[in-house]
């Protein structure tokens, strides 16, 4: 078993995807270490929290391995719940928190809801298999990321290229490995014209995908600080367009920190791996929502859904109301327990305010939201019970 596996899951021997509690909200005290990062000391504790969520959630649930599938998957809850605890994971107490040296250390009393941890597992996973069919024009992408170690020699680790695929397919994109790609970086990943190459490749073997993303995550340093580890990782990624010139970069050193040096080099590189992702998919996504083709306009939009109070009722009812309006659901999220996204894509409408019309008569109940100023995507489609 691989270092990534023993460090992220617990392993049970049980034939189910995620095992929870009995209970229906367990207690655990947990830890969380983060650096501190240009004496930007709110964050480093703001970071140091959401580690330590995740680790509540790990101990909340254990996960039966059967496929690099799950457990990327499971990474991927950590990280949205970390991100999302309200309602999932909630901190009874601050045992403590404190500096040591550069790294700030919490410890943390929480408790975390199994069952509402289950419904977003759940949620997610059916959020990631829908996204695999996905065949936009802007969907597809081919993905190729390895890491080099610290003696100059690159290796591949197929649970962290599951990891980023299901970071991709979260936002949108259908995203696959290519392992001819992989094959040639674990051997070139430093050469002058690795672009070229790597694009070459990738366009030789692909199916429906227009763009390559191509990353090396570089062990840069790893040190013991007041108690814990602190490790820095480079991540160069790029994200190349095989139809066109187009590249965008995330080149950045990112720090991580955690109780072994192991962990803290795992942390580093999810930390890196999560803010490459981010900003390519960001930079891919910043097009026209409206696009022409073959004399029908495709419409792109999200529609957001609020006081979802009743998911089990509600949600059927929302889906059903979308499919019916001949929209295309390229990905369903859920910021909040009683908030739900969907990023739908349809040709039949003239803009987003036709849509916007047909929802509003088809769902009982439903109501126009109201925008919070300065919200990003200002054809963003609100609702509410």
């Amino acid at each position: 078993m691989n270092n990534l596996l023993k460090v992220f899951v617990t392993i049970f021997a049980v034939c189910a995807f995620f095992v929870w509690t009995s209970s229906p909200a367990e207690a655990v005290i947990v830890k969380g270490f983060a650096p501190i990062i240009d004496g930007d000391i709110d964050t480093a504790k703001k970071e140091a929290r959401k580690q330590a969520l995740r680790a509540a959630v790990e101990d909340a649930v254990g996960v039966h391995v059967e496929s690099t599938t799950e457990v990327a998957n499971f990474m991927v809850v950590k990280d949205e719940i970390s991100v999302k605890s309200d309602g999932y994971v909630s901190i009874k107490r601050v045992i403590s928190e404190e500096i040591r040296g550069d790294i700030v250390y919490v410890e943390l009393d929480v408790e975390a809801s199994a069952q509402k941890i289950r419904e977003f597992a759940q949620d997610l996973k059916s959020q990631l298999d829908a996204n695999v069919n996905e065949s936009n024009s802007r969907g597809g992408i081919m993905t190729a990321v390895v890491q080099k170690n610290t003696d100059g020699s690159c290796t591949y680790t197929p649970e962290f290229g599951d990891y980023i695929n299901a970071r991709l397919k979260q936002v949108g994109f259908f995203a696959v490995t290519n392992d001819n790609v992989v094959e040639y970086l674990i051997y070139h990943a430093s050469d002058a014209d690795v672009r070229v190459k790597a694009r070459t490749i990738a366009k030789d073997n692909r199916t429906e995908e227009n763009a390559l993303l191509r990353g090396v995550l570089e062990i840069f340093s790893v040190r013991k600080v007041g108690g814990a580890y602190e490790a820095t990782v480079n991540a160069s990624f790029e994200l190349i367009g095989l139809d066109s010139n187009v590249v965008d970069v995330f080149n950045k050193y990112v720090k991580g920190a955690a109780s072994t040096e192991r962990e803290a080099v795992e942390v580093a590189k999810e930390n890196a791996t999560r803010e490459a992702i981010d900003s390519l998919a960001q930079q891919a996504l910043e097009t026209v929502q409206n696009e022409t083709r073959g004399g029908y306009t495709n419409i792109k939009t999200t529609v957001v859904v609020d006081n979802v109070t009743n998911y089990q009722a509600q949600y059927p009812l929302i889906k059903a109301a979308l499919e019916n309006a001949h929209c295309k659901i390229i990905r369903m999220t859920r910021p909040s327990t009683t908030t739900l996204a969907f990023f739908v894509s349809t040709d039949s409408y003239n803009n987003v305010g036709e849509l916007q019309e047909t929802l509003l008569n088809a769902i009982a109940g439903i109501k126009l939201g109201v925008t919070a100023s300065g919200e990003l995507g200002a054809t963003k489609i609100r609702l509410t019970f």
